[in-house]
């Protein structure tokens, strides 16, 4: 092909046709560059279809981080309430001044129990790494945002400064007054009528439901915002 547009400009040039030899060389010309506008525009096509398809992924492994995270909330949203049930016998029982009764033992393993968040960030990271701008729709990629962002990181980090307190107290409070302990077992409290009267552990006691019950509203409120945010990727994937 080269050749033969070589012959007509050398044709040309020989015939002393030099207008039309100049006409032929900007009509070359404008099909050279059309032929690079359609290259580019082929090229851009095949990025973006890669783009569509590389978010489809995402957005699908997304859905399934989610349903994870939800069923590791739920995990944790049970243990809470144990604890705050049984803080409040634990409170109860000292309040009323009853005595030790074996069934007790359980509820004093489930006082201190703080379990930690692990959210399954796989496909947050992906979008992070190509851009949040891949994901197209604006709201759901603020709800993406949001969720990662804010609510998880601000219910990881109490949970964790929590259980840091819980590993304190497990050391020095449940490690002096137990003589025996058994996190989601039975603990035994070396003097039981001294301990119902230790403030430090009344005070415990009484911290562990107001921290139970503040934790569960986050629990909730991530809850909620994880299955809203699954119902936005399901009518993403939809469309």
């Amino acid at each position: 092909m080269i050749k033969f547009f070589r012959k007509i400009r050398q044709q040309l040039l020989n015939e002393n046709k030099f207008s039309k030899y100049l006409l032929y060389a900007i009509g070359e010309i404008v099909l050279v560059v059309i032929g690079i506008l359609i290259a580019l525009s082929i090229n851009n096509q095949n990025e973006l279809r890669k783009r569509d398809l590389l978010e489809t992924f995402v957005l699908k492994q997304l859905k399934k981080n989610l349903i994870d995270d939800i069923y590791d909330m739920d995990l944790n949203i049970n243990l809470h309430k144990k604890a705050i049930v049984s803080s409040k016998i634990i409170s109860k029982v000292i309040e009323n001044q009853l005595p030790f009764h074996d069934s007790l033992a359980s509820h004093f393993s489930r006082i201190p129990i703080v379990p930690n968040f692990l959210e399954t960030r796989t496909a947050y990271d992906n979008i992070k790494n190509a851009g949040t701008s891949l994901i197209k729709n604006d709201s759901l990629r603020d709800k993406i945002i949001a969720l990662y962002e804010r609510d998880y990181v601000f219910l990881k980090r109490f949970v964790e400064k929590e259980n840091n307190n819980f590993l304190q107290d497990l050391h020095g409070l449940y490690r002096t007054e137990f003589s025996h302990l058994e996190i989601f077992g039975k603990s035994y409290p070396v003097n039981f009528e001294k301990l119902v009267e230790n403030q430090e552990y009344i005070n415990y006691v009484n911290h562990q439901v107001t921290f139970c019950e503040f934790t569960l509203g986050w629990y909730y409120d991530s809850k909620d915002a994880a299955e809203k945010l699954i119902e936005m990727v399901k009518l993403e994937l939809d469309e």
